[in-house]
């Protein structure tokens, strides 16, 4: 495993550090270990016996999102084939592991701190849950580099927030702070600093003891889990 994707088990719950460099600014590099890790993920989930998962940046920052000329590189190496009409194959894999985590048959909660930028909020809002901390700040900034989204980020966020606030976020570019994420529904969750793991902790405890949880579900479980926990 690389130093850059540490996860971990514990009492059921698996964790995902995200510790790359630079606040784990999306490079290459990252995108290599973070398909490589989420692997090992798909398949420790088909043998049963998680009761979730958290992610979460090792440091002050969730991400602070693909590093610009790494993306400008990607998106013109990926382009549309018009001749076969199919998607490059490294995007088709990317992708996948962005888009496999709202499928996973346990609660996947990113917990997060400080940025949540562009492709690092695609891993969040691929999340079943997100917890935000105060002083967090979320936007997806590739419109202001003429592209959009493209590991699912689009779709979701209009799942999550409702077209209105997707559209605005998406496209205006700008960083949110915490407290107007957790307005529009982009976060499910309002922490203080350094309470976002106990209280990812907490909201898979109580999914574990209900015994229920499916994706499709995941909105209802939330919505009882703030009536009678929060």
């Amino acid at each position: 495993m690389s130093d850059t994707m540490l996860l971990t088990e514990e009492n059921g719950i698996l964790r995902l550090t995200m510790n790359a460099p630079s606040n784990n600014l999306m490079t290459a590099d990252f995108f290599r270990d973070y398909e490589a890790v989420m692997a090992e993920v798909e398949e420790r989930a088909k043998s049963g016996g998680i009761k979730g998962m958290i992610i979460c940046g090792g440091g002050r920052h969730f991400s602070t999102g693909a590093d610009v000329e790494a993306l400008a590189q990607r998106s013109a190496d990926e382009s549309y084939d018009d001749a076969t009409g199919e998607l490059p194959a490294g995007h088709i894999r990317q992708k996948h592991f962005f888009t496999f985590l709202r499928g996973l048959p346990f609660p996947v909660v990113s917990v997060v701190t400080g940025f949540c930028i562009g492709s690092g909020s695609e891993i969040a809002v691929n999340s079943h849950y997100r917890i935000i901390e105060k002083n967090a700040r979320v936007g997806q900034p590739e419109s202001t580099f003429g592209i959009l989204p493209a590991l699912g980020g689009v779709a979701r966020t209009i799942d999550i927030c409702g077209f209105q606030n997707a559209y605005e976020l998406v496209m205006s570019g700008e960083l949110i702070p915490a407290e107007r994420a957790y307005e529009i529904g982009w976060a499910d969750i309002f922490a203080e600093k350094k309470q976002g793991i106990p209280a990812a902790e907490k909201l898979i405890g109580y999914i574990a003891a209900r015994g229920d949880f499916v994706p499709g579900k995941a909105k209802t479980i939330m919505q009882d889990y703030k009536e009678t926990e929060l």
